[in-house]
């Protein structure tokens, strides 16, 4: 009876039901059916080689798409080898054991990880901390080119192979990547830093551009073609279009049969040639790479007609390992201000050696150091925006740091660490008034949920900073 059931099984049959995240809305179910994740998956796998030799770890969350394609359908289909950790508390001890040859995780593990480098090199000896600036600087220069196989001359192959002896071996080795053939990361946009970071060290880490939608690929980047600043070409058998009004929509074999029981999503999302509509907002540039800019409904304009993409602001300032969160504003307004959130990891540990005694996160995000080195990384990032056509007029002109972390409990972020921007306007109203209307500083309070579940507030007086703002046109002059 068992296998009698199975064979009646057919291909265009629903697999699994698995619901998007709520970043833009209300959860709603994804229908999957064989096909879509089957095939998706054999060209996944003929795109990165992947075989019956290669391991991975089953790490991700299970209601989540991507542990569906990566830890199960590819490795039916390649017949590789899945390894589960111990507990979610090992994972990164049993990575470290296992060393994967194939390993997916979201920005935020690949920032994490550097952030840890980060803290214990500057506890490290003198001759230490020298040493592995010496080499990671070396490894900037050629470490990508000799990754991608481009011509690097003997010596500095040469002193990239001692490095490997004496840095980025050990350091792969650490972080359970010396056996990593391919890496992906996707979910949000990387650091353009921390992405080649980890590319100089010889790992081949690539993004990929994905949705539930879609069995996870939609575009990814072919080996050789690999750029921080764009999600790759069309992966195979798959379409891409932009909209006039610059939405992002595809159409491929792993697209889904329907939303369950919401046929009016279904019809507003997909059109009946199969095309769906993502929701995000990009472009396709003379390379044939597509570069996503942010959500498309998000995506809005400054009272004088300036491109205002909050996503892109914010990762630019996430970049900076001692900054964990950002959420920007300015939409219909006269200037872009943002909310920052420290990584408490990071500032931690530059107080600790700093002799900077705190005793709550609240009160080291108001020091005056730490608000200070803040201004230094928005003023850099206003720099590189004065110097982006597109961007040059949403430079961030008024910051505040936060007085909490922003948090899933706390209706502020989806589980999977997506702002709800919506929510944090709404619930931060007063203090998002205050960087627009002058105010040097703003006293609140804020409802905050604890571990156990109990209910609490929180109060705080904020200092608002004045960015400084670079001219553009000086900029313009500058670069011609």
């Amino acid at each position: 009876k068992w296998r009698k059931g199975f064979s009646k099984i057919k291909g265009k049959d629903i697999a699994v039901m698995l619901y998007t995240s709520g970043t833009t809305g209300r959860p709603k179910g994804v229908m999957l059916s064989y096909d879509n994740l089957i095939k998706s998956s054999i060209n996944a796998n003929k795109f990165d080689d992947l075989d019956k030799y290669d391991e991975i770890i089953a790490y991700l969350p299970l209601a989540w798409v991507g542990d569906h394609v990566f830890s199960y359908t590819q490795s039916y289909v390649a017949g590789y080898c899945v390894c589960c950790p111990e507990n979610p508390e090992t994972a990164d001890h049993d990575r470290l054991e296992i060393a994967p040859t194939y390993f997916f995780a979201p920005p935020r593990v690949f920032e994490t990880m550097l952030t840890n480098i980060n803290v214990r090199m500057q506890d490290a000896s003198k001759i230490k901390q020298r040493m592995f600036n010496y080499f990671m600087e070396h490894a900037r220069n050629v470490g990508e080119p000799i990754l991608n196989g481009d011509e690097v001359g003997f010596m500095d192959r040469f002193k990239y192979k001692l490095g490997e002896f004496l840095v980025y071996g050990p350091l792969k080795n650490r972080m359970g990547m010396t056996n990593m053939k391919v890496g992906y990361t996707a979910g949000e946009a990387i650091g353009p830093e921390i992405f080649s970071f980890y590319r100089s060290l010889g790992l081949n880490l690539k993004q990929l551009y994905g949705q539930t939608e879609a069995s996870v690929y939609i575009s990814a980047q072919p080996d050789g073609e690999i750029r921080a600043d764009t999600v790759g070409t069309p992966s195979p058998d798959v379409e891409i279009k932009i909209a006039d009004n610059g939405e992002v929509l595809y159409r491929s074999p792993g697209v889904f049969v329907g939303y369950f029981k919401n046929d009016k999503a279904t019809k507003e999302t997909k059109t009946k040639d199969g095309w769906v509509y993502t929701g995000d907002a990009g472009f396709i540039d003379g390379e044939g790479h597509l570069r996503i800019i942010d959500r498309a409904k998000d995506v809005g304009k400054l009272k004088d007609g300036s491109l205002f993409a909050p996503k892109y602001i914010e990762n630019k300032l996430k970049f900076f390992s001692d900054i964990k969160e950002v959420v920007a504003f300015g939409d219909g307004r006269d200037k872009c201000c943002a909310f920052i959130n420290i990584d408490l990891t990071s500032v931690g540990n530059w107080a600790e050696r700093n002799n900077v005694s705190y005793a709550s996160y609240q009160e080291l995000t108001q020091h005056p150091d730490v608000i200070k080195m803040m201004g230094e990384h928005v003023a850099q990032v206003n720099r590189t925006l004065a110097s982006e056509e597109m961007m040059s007029g949403s430079q961030i002109a008024r910051f505040l740091i936060l007085h909490k972390e922003l948090d899933p409990d706390d209706g502020e972020m989806t589980r999977t660490r997506k702002v709800r921007r919506v929510i944090v306007a709404d619930k931060f109203k007063d203090i998002v008034d205050a960087l627009y209307d002058g105010a040097p500083q703003i006293s609140t309070t804020t409802e905050v949920t604890y571990e156990d579940g109990r209910k609490g507030a929180i109060s705080a007086t904020l200092s608002i900073i004045d960015a400084k703002v670079q001219a553009v046109s000086t900029q313009k002059v500058a670069a011609e």
